[in-house]
């Protein structure tokens, strides 16, 4: 009986794992520790996770995947503590504490001490946007943490 339950948690979780995608070609995430929980259809990656696909690489401590209700389709990624993202077509690079990718959307929330880095120049604030879609951004400070550039004249 502890084998069939076994074969079955091992069925479920590589599906779950080969889901695991973000559009046609999927995303690959490799962790220290993974819980799934099937009632959720959450997929919670701990210890040095690391996340690439065809357009981002995504470090972070902890990562959350959110499925969709009705699919085996990812609904969302949430990634927090000391968040590094790179975007592979304009070769930034994205800090922050907590960051939050809508997969449907194309959108990437990243908040606490964010700090974008492109070419020698440098932004940081408190809240980033970014529309994959549209290729814009935008820069939100607070009143302790008021948005600062850095430009470099090449």
């Amino acid at each position: 009986m502890n084998k069939k339950i076994s074969s079955l948690f091992l069925i479920i979780f590589s599906l779950m794992i080969t889901n695991v995608s973000s559009k046609e070609d999927g995303i690959n995430i490799v962790s220290n520790e993974l819980n799934v929980d099937m009632d959720q259809r959450t997929s919670t990656f701990t210890g040095d996770v690391y996340a690439n696909d065809e357009n981002l690489k995504i470090w972070s401590e902890k990562m959350i995947i959110i499925f969709k209700t009705d699919k085996d389709e990812i609904k969302e990624i949430l990634a927090s503590g000391n968040v590094k993202i790179i975007r592979l077509s304009k070769g930034s690079e994205i800090y922050g504490d907590i960051a939050n990718y809508f997969l449907e959307d194309e959108i990437i929330i990243v908040t606490g001490n964010v700090l974008v880095k492109e070419n020698n120049n440098q932004v940081s604030g408190s809240k980033l946007t970014v529309d994959l879609k549209s290729s814009s951004s935008i820069m939100v400070g607070s009143d302790l943490d008021r948005v600062e550039a850095v430009i470099i004249n090449n």
